[in-house]
């Protein structure tokens, strides 16, 4: 017995190193894409897609051959130490009970998403465009396989750390602080020297589109939004207060009708954990002012710079005009300053006598949730009325974003319809396992004379990055991708470990799927959505384990 204690101790000792090392290289991989990735261009905006692209994967290549070598180097040590005592044992949870209890239900649906892939660019009549989507905006199988691999090793063997996250929204200020000098057109890295008339501003910050660039602000947005409603100390308090002011404001001056996704779904989730105390009360509050704040902020500004630079449109420009904005400002911090004073003045005495901890348990929260379903019912059927029954006129200058037309969301309508329709004409094979990865262009090239006649330009992209898969890979991997999304969203805020971590996370991976609905997917913005998500899984547990 003594003998069998001596052997396996070490066995432990080594596999606890094993993880320690994982962790600490996967950490690297981490910072990269959340920190340094998106700061990241060669040739400025000419070849700003195709950059980001072999910079991620080349990275994450990286990342895979280090993680490798290093299983390599620890297969000899534990031959050399061990006699395989280690890799018997790692070898022997490869039985199905063992793969059943420890295998996540996520990583089911993403094994299963990526299948699907393969099928599907097997099968596609464009194997080798739907293998690099080169045909596309290179998200094929190739950049897919990836995003599995990457989220596999850090969802299991990478060990959260809150100060990697503080690193990725530290390092979002910069270009997002450039994005907002690009609304005066200062261009102060020189980006736009050669770009002219008005797909000038069509491009900002270093990550191109405008409407990428909103993606990645929404995610930040986000994640800024739950700490700075649930944050406990002062000083990090105030420093998430002006990130979340400069995000804001970013977020306007990106210009981008997407970007208010972002905002309206911030707003209306946060509620759900806000509500729950006073604190919370004042932090939901707190949040409002400063967006208010910054929203009548931008309304200055750009009456004082004239035709300088950026001149705002669509749904930003309607944000910064609505009347009363500075009024809702004033309101909102003088109720936050008032319950800020109440609360020191009647905290200590409170706490002394067990009495008006401000917890109001779940009943707010829940009366929220309920106005929010409410909100949702009675969208819909605006939408179908404004649609459907005839009644667009009855909703004035709103009938623009109702109505469903070819020229809805700048032809995202017209995108919809030639999806729909050129999914309809393919045969039964390609309905059920899609085109390929990434080849909607080329299934859509016969409507290119008729969408170039009618917005003179031809779509690579649905513009939906539901929609696209349902037609690059079929139902199956759009369902599989969505069981992927909502099973790892759903063990964030139910497991992680740090709850008001989790709660980032799971929002700013939120805002990105909510925009996914009228956006592309790139290798730009998308790459970095996966990582957090990747990150969120993994703070779900207190340690990594290899098995």
């Amino acid at each position: 017995m003594a003998e069998m204690e001596r052997k396996e101790r070490p066995a432990d000792e080594f596999s606890e190193v094993c993880v320690k090392i994982y962790s600490r290289i996967l950490s690297i991989g981490v910072l990269i894409v959340l920190a340094l990735f998106p700061l990241y261009y060669r040739d400025y905006y000419y070849d700003i897609l195709e950059a980001k692209y072999v910079f991620y994967y080349m990275v994450m290549l990286g990342l895979f051959g280090v993680v490798a070598l290093a299983t390599l180097v620890f297969l000899v040590i534990d031959r050399v130490e061990y006699q395989f005592y280690y890799t018997k044992t790692f070898l022997s949870g490869f039985s199905w009970k063992e793969i059943k209890n420890h295998v996540l239900v996520t990583d089911w649906f993403l094994l299963a998403f990526l299948l699907v892939g393969v099928i599907s660019t097997l099968q596609s009549d464009y194997v080798y465009e739907s293998f690099w989507g080169n045909e596309g905006r290179f998200t094929g199988l190739f950049l897919h396989l990836i995003y599995g691999i990457s989220f596999l090793l850090v969802s299991h063997l990478y060990r959260f750390k809150k100060w990697h996250m503080n690193v990725f929204l530290a390092a979002a200020m910069l270009p997002l602080l450039f994005g907002i000098t690009d609304f005066f057109d200062l261009d102060i890295l020189r980006f736009k020297e050669e770009i002219e008339g008005s797909d000038r501003f069509s491009f900002t910050s270093t990550f191109g589109n405008i409407n990428t660039y909103a993606t990645y602000v929404g995610m930040v947005f986000g994640c800024l939004g739950v700490l700075l409603v649930k944050e406990k100390s002062f000083w990090k308090g105030a420093l998430y207060t002006a990130a979340f002011a400069i995000t804001s404001m970013a977020l306007i001056m990106c210009n981008s009708d997407n970007a208010l996704l972002a905002v309206g779904l911030v707003f209306a989730l946060l509620p759900l954990t806000a509500f729950q105390n006073r604190r919370g009360v004042t932090g939901y509050l707190l949040a409002l002012a400063v967006f208010f704040s910054s929203a009548q902020a931008v309304a200055w500004l750009n009456q004082a710079k004239g035709s300088t630079g950026v001149r705002l449109e669509g749904a930003c420009r309607l944000l910064v005009s609505l009347p009363g904005l500075w009024a809702a400002a004033l309101i909102c911090w003088a109720v936050v300053v008032a319950l800020w004073a109440l609360d020191l003045r009647r905290g200590k005495a409170a706490l002394e006598k067990n009495k008006d901890r401000g917890e109001y348990g779940r009943k707010f929260a829940a009366a929220w949730g309920v106005f929010l379903i409410l909100c949702v019912c009675a969208g819909l059927f605006v939408i179908y009325d404004a649609n459907w029954g005839g009644n667009s006129s009855r909703y004035g200058s709103l009938a623009y974003y109702l109505k469903f037309s070819d020229a809805w969301g700048t032809h995202r309508g017209l995108a919809w319809r030639i999806t729909m329709e050129a999914y309809r004409e393919q045969p039964l094979l390609h309905k059920i396992w899609g085109y390929g990865l990434d080849t909607f262009g080329l299934l859509t090239i016969g409507y290119r004379a008729e969408t170039n006649a009618i917005c003179g330009q031809v779509f690579d992209s649905a513009h939906n990055e539901y929609l696209q898969y349902l037609v690059t890979i079929g139902p199956i991997g759009l369902a599989a991708y969505a069981g992927f999304l909502i099973t790892a969203i759903r063990r964030i805020l139910k497991k992680s470990e740090d709850k008001m971590w989790g709660m980032a996370i799971a929002l700013g991976v939120g805002c990105y799927l909510l925009q996914a609905t009228v956006t592309i997917n790139l290798p730009i913005a998308t790459p970095i959505m996966w990582m957090l998500l990747s990150v969120g899984v993994a703070g779900c547990a207190k340690k990594a384990k290899i098995r």
